[in-house]
C-alpha cells in the first residue's frame, strides 16, 4: 500500500465500486469530491519521459478503475477510446489540451478541442475517441482518471502509420512497442470500434 495514499478516499472509492450501476454521473460526483485528499494524489503520480504520461493505478476492481497520470511535456497521447468504458478525468495540476476525434475512412476528423484547468472535469463516453496532452501551464499536467470498470482493451489510432490498433488496457494511450506484448491486433486504415468485431 502507498503510505501517502489518503485512506478515506480509498474507502470511498471501494464503496463506489460496489455500487450496482456506475455511470458517468456517479464517477463525476466522486471525482469532484474531497478536494484536499484529491490534491494529495499529485504526489503519487509518476513520470515516464519515454511515454506521453506515467501512469499509476490506484484502484482496480471489476467495476471501477482509478489512476493518476503525470504528463510528459511536449507529448500528446494517441487518439483512443476506453474499450466501451465510460470515464471522468479531473485536472489536478497544470492545463490539459483535450481533443475529441471522429474516425473516418479518410482519417481522423477533429470535432472538438478545448483546454481544461485545475479542478475541471472531462467526461468520456463509451464510444468517444479523444486525445490529451500538457497545454503548457507553469506546472506539468497531472490528471486523475476514473473508469466504470478495469479497462480490458483500448482502440488506439496510430497517426504515423494510419492504422487502428487494439491494445491491452494496461498499455496506456499510445502505440505500444512491438516487443511489449500489449498489441492485440493491428488493422490497416482508420476504423470505428464497432467495425472491429
Amino acid at each position: 500500500m502507498i503510505s501517502a495514499f489518503p485512506t478515506a478516499l480509498l474507502a470511498d472509492w471501494r464503496r463506489l465500486s460496489q455500487g450496482k450501476s456506475l455511470d458517468v454521473g456517479s464517477l463525476r460526483a466522486a471525482i469532484e469530491q474531497a478536494d484536499d485528499d484529491i490534491a494529495s494524489l499529485i504526489d503519487l503520480s509518476v513520470s515516464d519521459a519515454s511515454k506521453p504520461y506515467g501512469r499509476r493505478v490506484l484502484l482496480e476492481s471489476g467495476s471501477l478503475e482509478v489512476m493518476v497520470a503525470r504528463w510528459t511535456r511536449g507529448r500528446t497521447c494517441s487518439p483512443h477510446n476506453h474499450g466501451g468504458s465510460v470515464g471522468a478525468v479531473r485536472v489536478l495540476q497544470g492545463r490539459s489540451r483535450h481533443v475529441i476525434w471522429q474516425p473516418t475512412r479518410e482519417g481522423l476528423k477533429c470535432i472538438d478541442e478545448s483546454v481544461a484547468g485545475v479542478g475541471d472535469v472531462l467526461v468520456c463516453g463509451p464510444d468517444m475517441v479523444h486525445s490529451m496532452g500538457d497545454a503548457g501551464a507553469e506546472l506539468p499536467l497531472v490528471t486523475l482518471h476514473m473508469y466504470t470498470h478495469a479497462i480490458d482493451h483500448m482502440v488506439v489510432y496510430d497517426t504515423t502509420e494510419g492504422d487502428t490498433l487494439i491494445v491491452e488496457g494496461s498499455s496506456g494511450a499510445w502505440v505500444p512497442e512491438p516487443t511489449s506484448g500489449h498489441l492485440r491486433r493491428r488493422v490497416l486504415g482508420y476504423h470505428q470500434a464497432h467495425e472491429l468485431a
